[in-house]
């Protein structure tokens, strides 16, 4: 099979038409992190590697370190290389794994173009055409009641069914908007909130047991996800809980999510392929959750990480696949114009790709020109607050990080 011949990582970058606010900060760009390999027959692969708001780390680690590895290899050994690159990087933490994820996928879209099957097939994700979507990622964020009244009525115009909100900004916030939500979308709509790591353990119990009587369908990652004892938490959580857990988009590989798992567990994970180790560790995670009847509702954010989870999608085994998470905002440039075609929406389904590899045009020098990457941080991440912090009594000594404001090119 073709030899790699090259192994490179491009970021690039989109404004948002208007600053978005959330509990780990404000954002008025969002940044992606692409990769590409290239064989000695000319074929490029395309995958994208997770930023973690710090996207200058990541090709660091594909071009300074993966890139060794794989060049001068057979592409077609996406396992082998996977356990190779894997182990390399041990001492790397999670921003290896991140960056190794947009090289797996990138091998995926290789080969697939190469056999001219799509991956959601070559996954074993064959005969399924749509897959169902909730609303999420840049959506329903911070904002008064009339608006998000606005919003959540336009995405029920549209079809769908279930929405997550986003939450942490505090208790008495986040249960007002689930009430307002639940309000406007009836008992029939599954309606979620992501606390963004906002809370304490106990804050989190809290706001648990108020969002019960909203019919609420998960509390997702309400406590931070970096510090050690958070599996153990989130299983403490689980137990005591009258809504269902949701958590995995900040797990990485089956490793951690075997430790997840054994710690309580959640009711539902939410693997996301561009930072759990690609397609390849999202299958395997995939099986850990069927083995524990863990419903698998994939994160996703922009472009072809997206595509790439729908793809994922498609192959989740049936009786624990279910919705994948999908942005709903007019504009999302990243997904919608680089990927082309553009993922397409039906009554709420997203439809799953059929040309071969993730079924989208390599992206060219000039659209990567268009979306030259903007300096900066995607989001300003404050530090955490909690209930007690005087800080949040009094606005002056509350500090606000502004993202980078740097023009487009």
């Amino acid at each position: 099979m073709p030899r790699i011949t090259d192994v490179t990582c491009v970021l690039v970058s989109e404004r948002l038409p208007a600053e978005w606010a959330a509990a780990h900060g404000v954002s008025s760009k969002r940044d992606e992190a692409l990769v590409f390999i290239t064989t000695e027959d000319g074929r490029v692969g395309v995958g994208e590697s997770y930023h973690a708001f710090s996207p200058g780390t990541i090709p660091g680690i594909v071009e300074g370190h993966i890139r060794e590895i794989l060049v001068g290899r057979d592409s077609s050994e996406i396992q082998l290389l996977w356990e190779e690159v894997f182990f390399s990087t041990g001492q790397l933490g999670s921003a290896a794994v991140a960056a190794m994820s947009g090289v797996d996928i990138a091998l995926w879209d290789l080969l697939g173009r190469r056999t001219g099957l799509p991956v959601a097939t070559l996954l074993g994700g064959g005969g399924v055409d749509l897959v169902p979507a909730y609303v999420g990622c840049m959506c329903l964020g911070f904002q008064d009641a009339a608006s998000l009244r606005e919003e959540v009525k336009l995405y029920l115009s549209q079809g769908y069914t279930a929405m997550k909100l986003r939450g942490g900004k505090d208790l008495e916030a986040d249960v007002e908007a689930v009430a307002t939500a639940r309000e406007v979308a009836g008992p029939h709509v599954d309606l979620m909130i992501d606390a963004n790591s906002a809370y304490s353990p106990p804050e989190s119990l809290q706001l648990a047991k108020r969002l019960e009587r909203y019919g609420t369908f998960w509390l997702e990652d309400p406590f931070d996800f970096s510090v050690k004892y958070h599996h153990a938490d989130m299983g403490w959580l689980r137990k005591a809980s009258p809504v269902p857990i949701c958590s995995g988009g900040n797990v990485y590989t089956r490793f951690d999510v075997r430790a997840l798992i054994d710690a309580g567990g959640v009711d539902y994970l939410t693997p996301d392929v561009c930072k759990c180790g690609g397609l390849s560790e999202a299958m395997r995670i995939a099986a850990l959750a069927s083995a524990h009847n863990i419903i698998v509702a994939p994160h996703t954010v922009v472009g072809i990480g997206t595509v790439a989870g729908v793809h994922y999608t498609a192959a989740i085994p049936t009786h624990v696949r279910g919705h994948m998470e999908w942005d709903a905002s007019v504009v999302n440039p990243l997904r919608d114009e680089m990927c082309r075609p553009a993922l397409s929406i039906v009554d709420g389904c997203i439809a799953v790709p059929t040309g071969p590899g993730l079924g989208v045009e390599v992206p060219s020098a000039a659209m990567l020109e268009r979306f030259s990457f903007i300096p900066g941080r995607e989001i300003s991440m404050p530090p955490r607050r909690r209930r007690w912090d005087p800080a949040l009594r009094n606005p002056a000594r509350q500090v606000r990080r502004e993202p980078v404001t740097t023009a487009v090119k």
